[in-house]
């Protein structure tokens, strides 16, 4: 008897996958002048990303409450999801700063970030720069000392940049998606690093679905060439943007701030949620898709991680998650209401 190549279910979440994708990148293609042959592009490297290679892995921890040990855990972490070689490299650490607001978890926590810091100087890389350029109600410094993430990096002599102001550079756009120009203006410490790894908080986004380690990724474009909130993004659609950015910037990986959530009206304004969650991963496509479904989401109803999946950006269909079981880390988060 012949094996059974595919399951129902699965086949229909392919299918939906296929038409929201299919949907968007139409429009998409409608109002850019990205040609079929592009398209086609995107529909054959989905179609391989599915079925040949290997899975992308993320691993999975506990982590109760800030203040613990969120080195320990991300060191586990970093091992079980065979993370790269940083010995020798200029790493940007990529915070969520967008702003602070008392009583809510807006901006990624302190501690992770040191941790994230103090592993980076444990496995040997050359140069450490964290940076974000929030694009709300405040400069990058007040946001930074207001959640104390100024005493972490001071005790560790770690260098914070403004991506707002960072001399921004031309760097050639791929595949259609930054369809506005030929090219599109990145910070220079963005450009000069050999690895990005994007540190989200883990939250509702009230466009976006959810602000992971991908829509994380906004916080490079530089407001002193794009104007604020990051005009050109808005102009240009969130998913494209998201999507477009990713495929520019050197390589990124993902460690994603969950040990206290955000459900609701997020990013800013939504409630806290304690999950206990740090995740891990090479992809961040596949980090977002396994922590949106932690959150309860489904692919399908995040409209950048859909969009990846069709067409390929990163790996979403075939994911090895190691570490914690995902039962136990499950939640259901109230989604945004506008979205």
């Amino acid at each position: 008897m012949a094996k059974k190549i595919i399951s129902r279910r699965a086949f229909l979440r392919l299918a939906g996958l296929a038409t929201i994708g299919a949907g968007i990148a139409f429009l998409h293609w409608k109002t850019s002048p990205v040609g079929i042959v592009t398209y086609f592009r995107w529909v054959a490297r989905g179609l391989k990303k599915r079925f040949i290679g290997p899975p992308a892995i993320v691993a999975l921890g506990r982590c109760p409450a800030y203040g613990g040990d969120e080195l320990a855990c991300l060191r586990s972490l970093w091992q079980q999801a065979d993370m790269p070689d940083v010995k020798g490299k200029r790493v940007l650490v990529k915070p969520n700063l967008v702003d602070f607001i008392d009583g809510h978890p807006v901006t990624t926590a302190a501690e992770v970030v040191g941790a994230v810091v103090d592993l980076l100087v444990e496995r040997g890389a050359r140069e450490i720069i964290v940076g974000d350029g929030p694009c709300f109600r405040r400069e990058a410094w007040p946001v930074v000392e207001a959640s104390r993430l100024a005493v972490v990096l001071g005790q560790r002599k770690a260098r914070f940049v403004d991506l707002n102001y960072d001399d921004p550079q031309p760097v050639p756009v791929k595949d259609g998606w930054l369809r506005r120009s030929p090219v599109f203006w990145l910070p220079r410490q963005v450009l000069e690093a050999d690895m990005i790894v994007s540190v989200p908080k883990l939250k509702t986004h009230h466009w976006a679905g959810v602000s992971l380690s991908m829509k994380n990724l906004i916080g490079v474009v530089p407001g002193a060439r794009y104007g604020w909130p990051k005009n050109i993004v808005h102009v240009n659609g969130i998913t494209p943007s998201i999507l477009g950015l990713y495929q520019i910037l050197p390589p990124v990986v993902a460690v994603i701030d969950g040990i206290v959530g955000m459900e609701g009206d997020g990013p800013l304004f939504g409630t806290q949620v304690s999950h206990g969650l740090l995740a891990v991963g090479c992809d961040p496509v596949a980090v977002d898709v396994i922590c949106a479904q932690l959150m309860g989401f489904s692919v399908e109803a995040i409209q950048h991680l859909a969009v990846a999946a069709w067409a390929g950006v990163g790996q979403a269909p075939r994911i090895e998650v190691r570490g914690v079981p995902r039962e136990q880390l499950q939640r259901h988060y109230q989604p945004p209401p506008s979205y």
